[in-house]
């Protein structure tokens, strides 16, 4: 069985420290400018907090903007990601500083019947990752599938 904390230190590009701004509800951590489609993950030091992917249009970038920007809006619309990242980061990781790591995965191109078309294995890597982590005792605090 392969280690997620080996995988990531193997595989995976440290990309920032990210602390929780309560009054934005979001995180303070660094912009990514690639749109490249890949996982990212989120440890309190050797805890996997998080396995995500990031596989729409704007990949990565898009994902990393989301943590950072203010989600008040979203806290008070009663948003469950939100509202956990809140209670988590204001309870159990109250003044912790994380860890953000990224894996970006270039699509594959293949033909299909005749058509040129992009293959991605960022949904079925983090779901496979996320399940490993689970199975390996990570706390997945952030995940809203724990």
């Amino acid at each position: 069985m392969v280690s997620v904390i080996k995988f990531i230190q193997e595989h995976a590009l440290f990309h920032s420290e990210m602390a929780y701004n309560c009054k934005r509800k979001s995180f303070n951590l660094d912009s990514y400018e690639k749109t490249n489609q890949g996982i990212y993950f989120i440890l309190d030091k050797e805890d996997i907090l998080k396995v995500g992917k990031a596989d729409g249009q704007t990949g990565l970038k898009g994902r990393i903007a989301t943590y950072r920007n203010s989600l008040v809006e979203n806290f008070k619309r009663g948003d469950s990601t939100v509202v956990l990242w809140n209670r988590v980061m204001t309870g159990s990781l109250s003044d912790r500083v994380l860890s953000i790591y990224l894996l970006p995965l270039e699509p594959e191109k293949k033909l299909f019947h005749g058509v040129e078309v992009e293959l991605s294995i960022a949904r079925s890597l983090e779901l496979e990752l996320s399940k490993l982590a689970k199975q390996q005792g990570h706390s997945l605090k952030l995940s809203g599938q724990n």
